[in-house]
């Protein structure tokens, strides 16, 4: 491997399983340092101690609004760290959290979403590509 330095990427991933996957993943195959943060509670003061590059955060699957609390926790991350960029992951089958993730790209609130059935390829391929130029 160069000298090349790292980036950090935070995941805000309620099932713990798949985000340590993901963790794993990123780090043996990218240019990329991932760390796992497992309540939205606690992103805003994480990111705001390790100054991620990227963040992807879930937007789960439950009763309520789930995607209007995952833009909370993006309005948070971007208070904490401006230029951060913002990535969500989103059931394919809830229509109300697509079309949330379809007019939060289109406004400039999220650089990117992908779906939960993505593969770990894919989806570093789409954090790779948001990485700021350095």
């Amino acid at each position: 491997m160069n000298n090349m330095v790292k980036k950090n990427v935070m995941l805000v991933l309620c099932r713990k399983v798949i985000a340590k996957l993901f963790i794993e993943y990123i780090e043996n195959n990218t240019q990329m340092e991932a760390f796992g943060v497992f309540r939205f509670n606690e992103a805003k003061n994480t990111a705001m101690i390790h100054n991620p590059a990227l963040v992807l955060i879930e937007i789960p699957e439950r009763y309520g609004d789930p995607a209007q609390d995952a833009f909370s926790v993006c309005d948070d991350i971007k208070e904490a760290c401006p230029g951060c960029k913002i990535m969500l992951m989103c059931p394919e089958q809830d229509k109300k959290s697509v079309d949330a993730c379809v007019e939060a790209k289109k406004k400039g609130k999220i650089e990117d979403y992908v779906f939960y059935d993505t593969s770990p390829e894919y989806m570093t391929s789409k954090l790779e590509a948001l990485l700021p130029a350095e």
